[in-house]
């Protein structure tokens, strides 16, 4: 991390970033949607073969429990899918005010925090760069459409319910996906061998270790707590404006008699 090769794919992340930010801005939302999937499923196919190729005698056939699409990067997959296929207008509301901020603070944190996986091979590289890139610049699309979409203080609440309820499912995801091995040996007695954990929406474990907020140095509740506040000052900071906007309507309100 922030080595010579990861700094000089943040300044060509930052660059592209830029680029796509001016060209794309005024894409109406429904050409963003069908962008974002011809995106995701080209990221996607990336990623799987170039993974199974490179592990063709252990993962032929099959990824691996951490490669799931789980993550809240990997998860917007599945919100970018809805979006243009669903009909209903209130979930795809819903959608957008929770992915404003999950792929800004998340797509930006991946950058900045990219797995040792992404920067292995040349093409997982470029697909886990150019993907996250795309989450960020979506977002920055979405705040400056912000007049046109018209965020409002629905909207966060919306976003917060959706954290929590993914932050939720995260929990019982990992639980299905925490493989266990007992066996018993002489003597009757069972020992119990923990043989794969995954760390989806790094409920369980910090992204890196040596964060200074981020970290298990006092607990696993201290950190889920350190989490949960980044979590709900990164929505928060996007919706500032609806938020005052919110405030300023309570107060011109006439009071009653």
């Amino acid at each position: 991390m922030f080595g010579t090769k990861h700094l000089i794919i943040l300044a060509v992340c930052v660059a592209a970033g830029t680029v796509m930010c001016i060209f794309l801005r005024k894409l109406d939302l429904k050409k963003w949607f069908r962008l974002l999937l011809y995106v995701g499923i080209v990221s996607e196919t990336i990623k799987i073969f170039s993974f199974i190729l490179a592990n063709e005698n252990t993962y032929g056939g099959y990824l691996p429990k951490t490669d799931l699409p789980f993550h809240l990067c990997s998860i917007q997959l599945i919100f970018i899918a809805l979006l243009n296929f669903s009909k209903s207008e209130k979930l795809k509301r819903t959608l957008m005010a929770f992915m404003v901020p999950s792929c800004l603070v998340g797509g930006l944190a991946a950058i900045l925090i990219p797995t040792s996986s992404s920067l292995s091979m040349p093409f997982v590289t470029f697909q886990y760069f150019t993907y996250h890139t795309v989450l960020v610049v979506y977002a920055i699309c979405l705040l400056l459409k912000s007049k046109e979409i018209n965020w409002t203080f629905e909207d966060y609440t919306a976003a917060l319910k959706m954290l929590g309820l993914i932050a939720l499912i995260a929990v019982y995801i990992n639980s299905l996906t925490y493989d266990v091995v007992e066996y018993t040996v002489e003597g009757g007695e069972k020992t119990v061998s923990y043989v794969s954990r995954v760390n989806f929406m790094y409920v369980v474990d910090p992204p890196v270790s040596g964060l200074p907020f981020l970290n298990k140095d006092h607990g696993w509740l201290v950190y889920i707590a350190h989490l949960a506040f980044t979590a709900v000052f990164a929505v928060t900071a996007c919706y500032v404006k609806p938020i005052i906007d919110k405030f300023k309507s309570l107060k011109s309100r006439p009071e009653k008699c």
